[in-house]
């Protein structure tokens, strides 16, 4: 078989679904990231010239603080429907759509609530208004948001990958023209709230389900037993790579968070991007009817596959730092000491690699609290190291990143083998029980949502 043919093969799955189907989603969202980051570097390297570094530290508490938000709606629904079994489904999705938008006007208020309150404890009075703008997002989320985990729950990842490209686009032609006009940090802030009804409506029409019921209820029990910890799930896992910000912004001035703010999305942009994609790829795949160990060698499967692509990107990008930074960004960002913290902030995504890959597998698992004890564990560790850089400046915040985030990887990757070894341990024992024996913990916690024990779960 020739190399033309080997590589059809593969790509459209022959001889093995599940191998062609990782390939397939990795190549689609692989794809999608990288128009996305290419539109953003576009964007950056424009508003890198046109907007002071104070604008991007105010932009950067904006959007740190409406991303926690933000977690909270992406987790509400999205993952519980993706992971739901067959049975019970449609009345599950018309209870998760009512029950999405008391959680999303919830967050709208609150957000707005909060505004002035960041705005005093950060002295920075233009944070008021892009925060309460910015938060008249969450009422366009829930008319998509069941559509969104349809598609995903389906597999057409090719349809999230184009939606997510033409959003960058937008986004980042946004911010273009605004910083060309000199609007400062609104720039950097409007472009998100504009494209969110195009977001909103695209979904709609490439997903034909609408609401067609009140819900039975809005504490819907298979719901909520799901959505509770993966809001708290998502909510750590952002307060862990948006606390930075947090921090830097309370101990320094806002000039240097702007320097943080942008050497972070420099450095860490591409490689965030690339674990983004991996993780949504390998989600479907780490799921379905297969035993603990079977997921755990499917995980190292896809763990190995990506880190062919993204260990020598970032290692490149890290070492080709001191050249491409002054020709695409400008020499004064050089000078402010943008350099150092780009080059640590890259590094630190190897780490990141093995940690998302945990996570993705203890979700595919049916196992959103241990996940959440992950995201807990991986968040002191990441807050210890930039604690104890502090002293040293804001460089010493960038290395204590890397060595905390360092530092968990292979404790966290311990733990979470060791739990679904021997949550496959529990599944023979169970198999070999009487029809009328009480189910196991294993049973209770993969079955919360899935009377068939059907876990098909994707990263949304």
């Amino acid at each position: 078989m020739g190399v033309i043919t080997r590589l059809k093969t593969r790509l459209t799955g022959g001889g093995d679904g599940g191998n062609g189907r990782l390939i397939r989603n990795l190549a689609w969202m692989g794809m999608s990231q990288g128009v996305h980051r290419i539109a953003r570097l576009g964007a950056t390297l424009v508003a890198a010239r046109m907007i002071a570094p104070e604008s991007f530290g105010i932009a950067a508490i904006v959007l740190t603080a409406h991303e926690i938000m933000h977690a909270i709606s992406n987790a509400a629904v999205v993952p519980a429907l993706v992971q739901a079994g067959r049975e019970g489904y449609e009345r599950l999705c018309r209870d998760a759509y009512w029950f999405n938008w008391v959680v999303c006007l919830g967050l709208m208020v609150l957000q707005m609530a909060l505004a002035p309150l960041l705005a005093y404890l950060y002295d920075a009075p233009d944070l008021t208004l892009p925060l309460m703008a910015l938060a008249l997002i969450f009422p366009m989320l829930p008319p998509a948001a069941i559509n969104a985990a349809r598609i995903l729950r389906s597999n057409r990842l090719h349809i999230t990958a184009r939606i997510e490209m033409g959003q960058s686009i937008g986004e980042a032609v946004g911010v273009m023209l605004l910083a060309a006009m000199g609007a400062g940090f609104w720039a950097l802030i409007l472009p998100k709230l504009i494209v969110t009804p195009i977001w909103t409506l695209t979904y709609r029409w490439c997903e034909s389900w609408r609401i067609d019921e009140r819900p039975s209820t809005l504490w819907s029990r298979p719901l909520m037993s799901f959505a509770r910890p993966m809001m708290g799930v998502e909510v750590v896992s952002v307060l862990r790579q948006q606390m930075d910000y947090l921090l830097v912004g309370a101990l320094f001035a806002m000039d240097v968070l702007g320097v943080y703010f942008f050497a972070f999305n420099a450095g860490l942009g591409i490689s965030l991007g690339l674990l983004r994609a991996y993780s949504t790829a390998i989600f479907p795949q780490l799921c379905g009817d297969m035993t603990s160990r079977e997921r755990l060698a499917r995980m190292h499967h896809g763990m190995r596959l990506f880190a062919l692509v993204a260990v020598p990107a970032i290692i490149a990008q890290s070492l080709l730092a001191p050249w491409y930074v002054p020709i695409l960004f400008g020499e004064a960002w050089v000078e402010r000491g943008a350099l150092p913290i780009l080059i640590l902030i890259c590094l630190s995504a190897l780490p990141r690699i093995l940690l998302d890959s945990c996570g993705q597998l203890l979700r595919a698992q049916g196992m959103p609290g241990a996940d959440l004890k992950l995201q807990i564990f991986m968040t002191l560790m990441l807050g210890a190291g930039m604690f104890a850089g502090v002293p040293f400046g804001i460089n010493g915040v960038a290395a204590g990143i890397l060595v905390g985030i360092s530092l968990a990887a292979l404790p966290g990757y311990l733990w979470t083998r060791r739990l679904i070894l021997a949550q496959d341990g529990l599944m023979t024992q169970t198999s070999t029980q009487p029809p009328d024996t009480p189910d196991t913990p294993q049973a209770a916690s993969t079955a919360s949502l899935s009377p068939d024990r059907d876990v098909q779960e994707a990263r949304p």
